[in-house]
């Protein structure tokens, strides 16, 4: 196994507002004096980076194949060939084999807004990760950073023991993606070994204080600058932005939290989920009434936009059900860097937004100031999916007074 390159150039973190063109300038700067992997978001810019590059080409590992091994390989065959590849954040699990193969050494990483740098995948009593998972030998843990590996034990016996040990963990930990906290949650991350790989690596973000990405860099003890917009520019940013938003309520007399946790469990609460799909149809049938459903974007809790949660099966989950909003644009509250709803006008933030206190503790951000930022971050990045990143006005109602507040906060300051 190739050792893991220990490069002394920094990560750069280009830190500038949503809409100032931070990928239109990374496509006119390729230059084909080097080679290039480009990580982006969404299939929609990976056909972007494809269709506008003109200096350089890129081409994409085999999207028509579901088979992880199959896309990891169709990666490993470009690398190997020289190409200019760029590929989707979903790949990142699949890196650790061909950065160890040094196939990226001569490349240059540009990382196209902050992926999802960790997530708390589940948690386990401290008697059944020990007893289970550790007494048993099935996994080995580095006391120090709590990194997960699989042993050989496991490897063998994985389809025997599949009923008792979760298979996603063993994917995640060969891709060196796993922790282990406290001795009972599980932690994916992205892989050390990708953010140092190459020649260099850059990674294009706004209010990057915000993100899970400066925690996670400062935990793993890489060094790290950012390059943020001038105080002017992004002053000029926010009055503009100011002048295009009107910002209403949404339920603002609804003792409700809007919190994913409070969403999730009293789906089946008719009571509750009634109430929101009421007032749903009462802002569709009243201020929206002669708004396109298709430039309608909206946010909440996926199973309870989605029956089940199952976006693929096209069917209304309880919030939807009777809210007379079914085909608008459904949007994780995570969602960014994609250009596919900026025709979008009227936007509805059913979301109250709280970091999950195992990953807070993990990566030692676990304060008031933390969260607040880090939801003003997210909620920023998804009003910014809106056509407002056209200079475009946009209405933009809150169920959270909390988010609401927030959001002016920073708006007006």
């Amino acid at each position: 196994m190739k050792t893991m390159i220990n490069r002394q150039t920094p990560i750069k973190i280009i830190d500038r507002h949503c809409g100032s063109g931070k990928t239109t300038a990374m496509i006119e700067g390729f230059s084909n004096d080097n080679n290039y992997l480009v990580v982006v978001p969404y299939v929609t810019e990976i056909e972007r980076v494809i269709r506008q590059s003109t200096k350089v080409t890129f081409v994409q590992p085999n999207k028509e194949d579901n088979d992880e091994r199959k896309k990891r390989e169709s990666l490993r065959q470009l690398l190997r060939s020289g190409c200019n590849v760029v590929t989707s954040h979903a790949l990142h699990e699949l890196m650790l084999p061909i950065v160890n193969e040094g196939l990226l050494d001569n490349y240059h990483i540009i990382i196209d807004e902050v992926p999802n740098v960790a997530s708390n995948e589940f948690s386990l009593s401290r008697r059944s990760v020990e007893e289970f998972y550790i007494s048993n030998g099935y996994i080995d843990v580095e006391p120090m950073t709590g990194l997960i590996r699989p042993t050989l034990k496991w490897y063998d016996n994985r389809d025997e023991v599949k009923d008792t040990l979760n298979t996603k963990l063993i994917r995640s930990a060969e891709g060196g993606c796993l922790y282990l906290h406290n001795n009972s949650q599980f932690i994916e991350a992205m892989p050390k070994a990708l953010l140092v790989a190459g020649l260099s690596t850059t990674i294009m973000t706004y209010k990057a204080e915000g993100s899970m990405l400066l925690p996670y860099l400062r935990k793993l003890e890489l060094p790290f600058v950012v390059a943020n917009d001038n105080e002017v520019e992004d002053v000029s940013f926010k009055q503009k932005a100011a002048e295009l938003i009107t910002i209403e309520s949404f339920m603002p007399n609804a003792n409700f939290k809007f919190t994913h946790t409070e969403q999730t469990q009293k789906l089946k609460d008719c009571r509750y989920t009634g109430k929101v799909s009421k007032a749903l149809n009462n802002l569709r049938s009243r201020q929206l009434k002669n708004v396109p459903i298709e430039n309608v974007m909206i946010t909440c809790a996926k199973v309870a936009w989605y029956a089940n949660g199952d976006k693929a099966a096209n069917k209304p989950g309880p919030f939807a059900k009777n809210s007379n909003l079914w085909g608008a644009n459904w949007l994780a509250n995570i969602t960014r860097g994609t250009n596919d709803f900026a025709h979008c006008s009227h936007l509805i933030y059913l979301h109250n937004k709280h970091t999950n206190p195992a990953l807070t503790s993990w990566l030692g951000v676990g304060n008031k100031h933390y969260t607040d930022t880090h939801a003003l971050t997210e909620l920023i990045q998804w009003v910014w999916r809106s056509r407002i990143r056209k200079g475009e006005p946009i209405t933009l109602y809150f169920a959270a007074k909390r988010m609401r507040q927030l959001f002016e906060a920073w708006l007006f300051s």
